[in-house]
């Protein structure tokens, strides 16, 4: 059910609400919730559902911190993300445990992925590091907060010593890999942060930067569920697979796998 108008008709003088019913029942009990900023996401999750045809796969496309954030609020049932501590040299497992202190919550591996700078197409400028984003005439694009690919561009600014006050661009904002790709590939700015795979579908250059684990979030409590379970069950088959190693940069030795599982912190602890 949702509210007539939107968010609903109160009945005069009385605590209830006026509400209209669906076109379409929804089952609910067979759907999942993913958020991420992965494109391939969204391969996995339409494969998934035409294999299991009363499975449904609903992806929000959401930065690693916010798909966090919202596992655990409660609000998706797996968070993708790829953050890198580097207090720890650790990924994804710090941030986890900073954020989702009252469940224990499993990392499940999606593939590790190549991260660096798009370029336009045959690399006019000729750019070759990160360095080469300060100099005149270079624009980027940048992400925003929460997101690993701003995460790469700043570690990788701080380890050359470049301020990012240096870099035009550093505050132009856009949300998600493809928006910041469809900027260079238009000439709208000169580069960007992404993964290799994102270069190839819009056919632009990529100086690599780091390979980066991506892990799948998702509080042990859900994987008990059917659905959870017929869309994870189908991360390490083969067709998935060939479909993550097609759209290049995954390396898929570690895909499906569990690779850490952050406890619960109790009272006691």
């Amino acid at each position: 059910m949702i509210p007539a108008d939107g968010e609903g008709d109160r009945l005069p003088g009385k605590n209830t609400m006026v509400v209209q019913l669906l076109d379409e029942p929804v089952n609910l009990y067979d759907t999942v919730i993913l958020a991420g900023c992965a494109p391939a996401l969204s391969l996995w999750a339409r494969a998934a559902e035409r294999w299991h045809p009363h499975l449904r796969v609903h992806w929000i496309l959401d930065n690693s911190m916010t798909a966090l954030h919202r596992l655990r609020r409660g609000e998706v049932h797996l968070a993708g993300m790829h953050m890198y501590d580097s207090q720890t040299g650790e990924y994804n497992t710090p941030f986890v445990r900073s954020i989702i202190k009252d469940a224990t919550t499993v990392l499940i591996n999606l593939g590790i992925w190549e991260e660096g700078m798009l370029t336009q197409p045959h690399n006019p400028l000729g750019l070759k590091s990160i360095a080469d984003l300060a100099q005149p005439g270079v624009t980027i694009a940048n992400r925003e907060a929460g997101s690993g690919s701003r995460q790469v561009l700043e570690r990788s600014l701080q380890e050359a010593n470049i301020p990012f006050t240096a870099v035009k661009g550093f505050d132009h904002i856009l949300h998600g890999h493809l928006e910041v790709a469809q900027a260079v590939a238009t000439g709208k700015v000169t580069s960007g942060i992404s993964t290799v795979s994102v270069a190839a579908a819009f056919g632009l250059g990529f100086i690599p930067l780091q390979q980066s684990r991506y892990d799948l979030a998702v509080l042990q409590p859900y994987l008990d569920e059917a659905p959870v379970q017929k869309l994870l069950g189908t991360l390490g088959h083969r067709r998935v697979l060939s479909q993550l190693e097609a759209i290049g940069g995954y390396n898929t030795s570690q895909t499906g796998e569990v690779v850490a599982t952050i406890e619960a912190i109790t009272g006691n602890s």
